[in-house]
């Protein structure tokens, strides 16, 4: 793990993109070079996660050197940058997208002003990380759309509104702001947001069967008596998508439970679960039993970030499909029980 360290120092040292993005790839190579195990995927997943704050909290500061530079508009008295999504919940592969949104604070009558400064401080944030290697969020969920960056007082209206609608976008972007993580700037302000976020979900009952609805799909492709459904057809014939056919049902099921006890602070998908079995919310078998399906998907995930592919089931040895049936079985257990836990 030194070289690791030794390229977060660098990265905190670098003065361009063009030597950010040579890290990030650097970052690729050793990892591709590394002996992975799924007993040791979680620490392998914080060391890569703390690289890519390093790299993305450095392009960041370029980008606010940049537009103080320009003089454009003027500058809040603080800003934070946040993450959602994988990089969030601290689980990123290699080559993950942008999923980023920006709350500022200001007094009322610059505001207009300080909105200039942060939406082109978001276009050039934005642009420095697509350089570094993050490529932009197809579904536009970055701090350039004006819904992922607002003033403090904007946020908190605008949470009051996804939450009194719960129209199925509505959900979705709840969903997105329970995994914001700060970043870079001021981390009270999105510490705060987050805070009044989960009250305000925590509060409204309604809410507790869109959320479980939400674990409940995609489909855990596994049958009755453990056949595991593959692709049938096309390029990804002999395939499973490990990101939608079993963590994805885990993790949310976990962020929602986090969200209804108020794990304010438990970022990734395992913190929430040692919180929760550390209140007593769920027994020591099903702790080890999820644990172990983390285990598993994490470790896949990163193994096909790594080859460019979805899981190919036959390059499996047979204890590797032993282990990916049983953490299927746990991600479908996990479904029909969520109204239990949610």
């Amino acid at each position: 793990m030194n070289n690791f360290e030794a390229i977060i120092v660098r990265a905190e040292q670098c003065n361009n993109m063009s030597e950010l993005k040579q890290l990030h790839d650097e970052v690729a190579f050793l990892l591709s070079s590394f002996s992975i195990s799924f007993s040791c995927i979680f620490e392998v997943y914080d060391m890569l996660c703390m690289c890519h704050d390093a790299f993305m909290k450095q392009a960041l500061s370029l980008a606010e050197r940049e537009v103080d530079r320009k003089g454009i508009g003027k500058k809040p008295s603080s800003f934070c940058w946040f993450v959602m999504g994988s990089s969030g919940r601290k689980e990123p592969t290699i080559w993950t997208d942008q999923d980023n949104g920006v709350i500022f604070s200001c007094f009322c009558n610059e505001k207009e002003e300080c909105y200039v400064y942060m939406r082109e401080y978001a276009r050039v944030g934005v642009l420095f990380l697509n350089e570094i290697g993050y490529p932009y969020c197809s579904g536009y969920v970055m701090a350039t759309n004006r819904r992922w960056l607002k003033e403090a007082d904007d946020w908190n209206e605008q949470i009051d509104k996804y939450v009194a609608n719960e129209h199925i976008d509505d959900i979705r972007y709840l969903s997105m702001l329970a995994d914001m993580r700060p970043i870079y700037g001021e981390y009270a302000l999105a510490n705060q947001l987050k805070t009044t976020l989960y009250k305000k979900i925590a509060a409204t009952f309604s809410l507790r069967s869109r959320m479980i609805d939400s674990v409940r799909i995609p489909i855990v492709p596994i049958g009755p008596f453990g056949r595991v459904y593959v692709e049938r057809w096309g390029e990804k014939s002999g395939m499973v998508d490990i990101k939608q056919g079993g963590y994805v049902q885990l993790s949310y099921m976990l962020k929602w439970v986090a969200v209804q006890k108020q794990f304010i602070d438990a970022h990734s998908t395992f913190e929430r679960l040692t919180r929760w079995y550390d209140e007593n919310g769920c027994s020591q078998q099903q702790f080890e039993r999820i644990k172990e399906a983390l285990e598993t998907f994490l470790y896949f995930r990163l193994r096909c970030s790594l080859e460019g592919t979805n899981l190919v089931i036959h390059h499996l040895s047979k204890e590797e499909k032993k282990r990916l049936k049983r953490a299927l079985a746990v991600a479908k257990r996990v479904q029909r029980d969520a109204r239990k836990w949610v």
